[in-house]
């Protein structure tokens, strides 16, 4: 068998557990905020695939009622009148850096985009946007994936399990209890004998700096 690609949902998840297995996780949120200066992208952002029934960043966004109605295309000017300009295809993080960082305080942006003004052939590149309501992000770390930014969002969730599906990373929350029975027997006792294959568990804690996720568990095959 063939190792799994970078985007494919094991390897998205081995990727993670590569370079933030050892961190403290902030915990997320996602506000809608008015910004009108020029963002850049985010260089080494994640892909978007937008899989009915699986996080992504599209989804976030028009969960946050962004990029629906008759604001359904992307963001960066001119706005057309006449359809010319593509359609919002994919949720892109934005940063106010030049060089396409995302600043130490971990804070990004994200908004609708067409995949051409998401291409990298648009990095470092300014885009005006005169549609100012979009998202800031809190905790965002770059290349990580929607699942594992939604499963920490506002540190609701004492746990979670992160696994790999057929077409995509999913995620569910643990309760506290659900951890206990993880840690004492097995994650089947947790969450039911369809256990995923593939997966890592998330563990909420807290120090005098605030809430932070790490990761407790990893079973990638």
């Amino acid at each position: 068998m063939e190792n799994p690609g970078p985007e494919e949902p094991i390897g998205v998840l081995r990727e993670f557990v590569s370079r933030f297995g050892d961190k403290r996780l902030m915990s997320t949120s996602a506000n809608v905020v008015t910004y009108t200066a020029a963002l850049y992208n985010v260089i080494g952002s994640t892909h978007d695939p937008k899989i009915p029934g699986y996080p992504s960043w599209t989804y976030l966004l028009q969960q946050l009622g962004i990029g629906v109605g008759t604001n359904d295309h992307c963001y960066v000017d001119p706005q057309t009148s006449d359809h010319s300009h593509p359609a919002f295809q994919v949720g892109g993080h934005m940063t106010p850096n030049m060089d396409g960082t995302v600043p130490s305080s971990n804070i990004c942006y994200l908004m609708p985009l067409c995949k051409w003004h998401n291409g990298k052939g648009n990095n470092h590149v300014a885009f005006a946007h005169s549609l100012t309501q979009i998202l800031e992000l809190h905790g965002y770390m770059t290349s990580e994936p929607a699942a594992t930014f939604m499963a920490r969002l506002s540190g609701q969730a004492p746990a979670a399990l992160v696994f790999a599906a057929d077409e995509g990373l999913k995620f569910q929350t643990l309760s506290d209890e659900d951890f206990t029975r993880l840690q004492s027997g097995s994650l089947a006792d947790a969450i039911g004998p369809r256990v995923p294959e593939n997966h890592i568990v998330l563990r909420r804690r807290e120090d005098g700096k605030g809430l932070f996720y790490t990761v407790e568990q990893t079973r990638l095959g």
